[in-house]
C-alpha cells in the first residue's frame, strides 16, 4: 500500500492570480508518484486529503489535471482510494468512477493505524 496526502493538484492557478505564471506541476508529480510505484509496487494507494487545492470550487487547472492524473494512476494501480481533505470540495465530479471516495472521518486498518485528513 501507498499513502500519500496534501498533492494540492492546481496551486499554480493561485500564483496565476497573482502574476506569478508556473506551468502544471502535476506531469512532474505523476512521474514521482510512478518511481515510488515501480519502488514499493502497492497494490492500493490511499490518497489522504486535499487532492485539488481550490477548496469550495473546481478551479480551471484542476478540471484538466485531476482527471487526467487519475486515469494515469490507474493504469498502474488498480485500487485508489481518496480520504478527502478540506480543500476537497467537489472532488467526485472530478474522479474516475473506478476511484473509491472515503469518508472525510477517515479509516483504520486492521484496527491499528488511523488514517485521516486531520480537518474532520
Amino acid at each position: 500500500m501507498l499513502i500519500l496526502g496534501d498533492l494540492h493538484i492546481g496551486w499554480e492557478s493561485s500564483l496565476k492570480e497573482q502574476g506569478i505564471h508556473i506551468p502544471s506541476q502535476t506531469p512532474r508529480l505523476l512521474e514521482k508518484i510512478k518511481k515510488l510505484i515501480d519502488l514499493v509496487c502497492p497494490t492500493r494507494i490511499i490518497l489522504v486529503g486535499d487532492v485539488k487545492h481550490n477548496v469550495a470550487k473546481v478551479g480551471f487547472a484542476e478540471w484538466d489535471d485531476v482527471p487526467s492524473f487519475f486515469e494515469i494512476l490507474l493504469e498502474h494501480v488498480h485500487e485508489i482510494s481518496v480520504v478527502p481533505g478540506n480543500h476537497d470540495g467537489n472532488l467526485r465530479t472530478l474522479m474516475p468512477k473506478a476511484v473509491d471516495i472515503l469518508p472525510a472521518s477517515g479509516l483504520t486498518m486492521d484496527n491499528d493505524v488511523g488514517i485521516i485528513h486531520g480537518h474532520a
